[in-house]
């Protein structure tokens, strides 16, 4: 699978000091998703050296192998 970024999930990665290899380990290894819309998700993860909850990735399928980020959380919560 290709992983796009769009600006803006590159400027929360940035400030979020969130790196493309933690966001590989999130959209390829996740502990879940959320379905959003037909093409939109919610990928997030636990990345245990890091002291700020759960990661999540927000995505949208662009092709058959193409996902891209637009935006990246730190501390998300997942709503039961």
């Amino acid at each position: 699978m290709d992983i796009k970024y769009s600006s803006h999930a590159v400027e929360r990665m940035i400030q979020r000091n969130i790196t493309p290899q933690e966001v590989d380990i999130i959209v390829t290894d996740p502990d879940g998703a959320i379905k959003q819309s037909q093409d939109k998700f919610i990928y997030y993860k636990k990345i245990k050296y890091r002291g700020d909850n759960l990661l999540a990735a927000v995505t949208v399928q662009k092709k058959r192998a193409v996902l891209e980020v637009i935006t990246v959380m730190i501390n998300f919560e997942v709503k039961k």
